[in-house]
């Protein structure tokens, strides 16, 4: 009897051991709750950045879409204007600055050529700006040459100075005209990308410009 109760005693000291060690390992290889709201802040501020360099780079993106675009837009109104009013004959700017009337000489059929003399082909023909946009009038018969047309100078002091679409150069016989037009694109929310585009057009068949 004394053996085995001797033997109990020297058993109860491991089992203590063995539990406290199985106690320490449980606690290794697990998360405590500091460990995990440490982990998830990380994660919500690695997270955040990344949303936040997304949203920059798609607003970088749509600014520099717009421009393109606007660009295009200006300078592809002023490029066909400057060929429509190249060879014209007679070219009448409007006292505003924001139309003109012109005719072009009749094209002959064999060669392709105006003929000479320039004679009128009795179309009448008018480019003008309307309600933000640039139209193209041919015998009554309206097309829209440019649209988000702005009457503000974006090169301007501010970006806020009028400006004309078409002004006649100085001199007693005037045979050239300068041509301005300047657009705007929205880009993102309330912002828009602005461009101007400008050329001086001389006049190959007209032997005076004359203004309104």
């Amino acid at each position: 009897m004394r053996l085995v109760s001797i033997l109990k005693r020297m058993s109860r000291p491991r089992q203590c051991v063995h539990s406290y060690r199985s106690k320490r390992v449980g606690t290794k290889n697990g998360f405590t709750i500091i460990e995990t709201l440490v982990s998830t802040t990380v994660s919500f501020l690695a997270l955040t950045g990344a949303v936040s360099l997304l949203v920059a780079g798609t607003s970088t993106w749509y600014k520099g879409e717009g421009k393109m675009l606007a660009e295009t837009q200006s300078q592809r109104s002023v490029r066909m204007i400057s060929g429509e009013l190249r060879e014209a004959m007679s070219v009448t700017v409007d006292g505003n600055g924001l139309g003109v009337s012109y005719r072009l000489p009749v094209i002959n059929g064999s060669t392709g050529n105006y003929t000479t003399p320039a004679i009128w082909d009795n179309v009448v023909r008018r480019i003008e700006y309307v309600s933000g946009t640039i139209r193209v009038v041919t015998d009554g018969e309206s097309r829209i040459l440019s649209r988000n047309v702005i009457l503000t100078d974006p090169q301007s002091s501010g970006g806020a100075a009028a400006y004309v679409i078409f002004a006649p150069g100085s001199g007693f016989i005037i045979r050239k005209l300068s041509v301005m037009v300047a657009t705007q694109t929205a880009t993102t929310k309330g912002s828009y990308t602005k461009s101007r585009s400008r050329e001086t057009v001389y006049l190959r068949n007209i032997p005076e410009l004359s203004r309104g």
